[in-house]
């Protein structure tokens, strides 16, 4: 059961009515380049299960583990606005949502997208973009050493 962390937490403003509210991923993946995998709100640490193994794990909000990746998984990645690469294996030359919120403006919420050119970006929410689906799999998990990751030769998960 992994967690996704979609990290609400805020950089300045209040969230509420005209206030321009910045988010902590847009502090660190767009203004400071210091991305972090630390998900400290249990609010916003998305899982199948509240509990495993006998700890906290995360908020039980999942049916099915699956997500985006964050801003901070990108930037790390070499997704990053502040430093990305065109050789990297995200790159698609598309349009494509990420999972973390950027800010809060006038306008509506924006949200962390990579965009065709590479860079992490932002974008308000009502764009129509494509997504790549994440999974994670368990330690120790084989994959097929057959197939080449394409539609039509898959990687196939034993």
């Amino acid at each position: 059961d992994t967690v996704w962390c979609n990290d609400r937490s805020l950089f300045s403003g209040t969230g509420i009515a005209k206030v321009i509210t910045y988010y902590n991923t847009n502090e660190r993946n767009y203004n400071s380049s210091n991305p972090s995998l630390e998900c400290t709100n249990q609010n916003d640490r998305f899982t199948v299960n509240e509990t495993l193994d006998g700890r906290i794990n995360g908020n039980g909000a999942l049916t099915y583990p699956v997500a985006l990746l964050t801003a901070d998984e990108l930037t790390l990645a070499g997704q990053g606005y502040n430093g990305y690469s065109a050789t990297n294996y995200l790159h698609t030359g598309l349009n494509w949502w990420g999972m973390s919120p950027g800010y809060f403006g006038y306008s509506g919420a924006y949200v962390f997208l990579v965009s065709s050119n590479v860079r992490l970006n932002t974008l308000y929410v009502d764009a129509l973009l494509g997504v790549r689906p994440a999974l994670s799999l368990k330690r120790f998990t084989e994959i097929s050493e057959d197939g080449d990751g394409s539609v039509n030769n898959p990687f196939v998960v034993q």
